[in-house]
């Protein structure tokens, strides 16, 4: 157990160390739950029930600093809100005065052109499809003229000519 003795003057003495301490010492002490009893430096009465019900807990006194600190974040919180509330608004006067398009302009335009995209994407697989079938159409039409053309050689060959008809040819030949 801690003796301590108060003074009339307010102070206090912690007689195991032969030091004086403050106020805030005692609460601490008081804090880790340490034994102490206090007694009256005049006549050496027990007054530790009245002293220690007048401590509080140690509080950490707030430094000039922490003060303009806690002031200086409250400004700026304050600052970000109301930056929060009205870039926008006056973002978009400033585009306007400036004859500029606006955030929700330019995604209604990104929008927009999104959907072309798409649609310019659809028409060329379309396109693509179309192209495909008539080359496909192309090739059997020109396989179809081909065997119409073999079955007129065909043909030709197989009919004799006239002997009227070669001397005819070959006169303009010699000629």
């Amino acid at each position: 157990m801690v003796t301590i003795k108060q003074y009339a003057n307010g102070r206090y003495f912690d007689e195991a160390k032969k030091i004086y301490i403050k106020k805030e010492d005692l609460a601490k002490m008081l804090g880790k739950k340490m034994k102490i009893k206090v007694i009256a430096g005049k006549d050496g009465k027990d007054i530790t029930k009245t002293t220690l019900s007048h401590l509080s807990k140690p509080e950490k006194p707030i430094k000039k600093t922490d003060k303009k600190q806690n002031t200086l974040k409250k400004w700026m919180e304050d600052n970000k809100k109301w930056v929060r509330e009205n870039m926008d608004e006056q973002i978009n006067k400033i585009l306007s005065a400036m004859n500029l398009p606006t955030k929700e302009q330019v995604l209604k335009l990104t929008s927009s052109m999104d959907a072309l995209n798409d649609q310019v994407s659809e028409l060329e697989k379309r396109q693509a499809k179309r192209v495909k079938e008539m080359e496909r159409m192309h090739i059997e039409q020109i396989k179809e003229m081909e065997k119409i053309q073999a079955r007129k050689v065909q043909q030709i060959k197989k009919v004799p000519v006239p002997e009227t008809e070669d001397l005819a040819v070959s006169q303009q030949v010699e000629s």
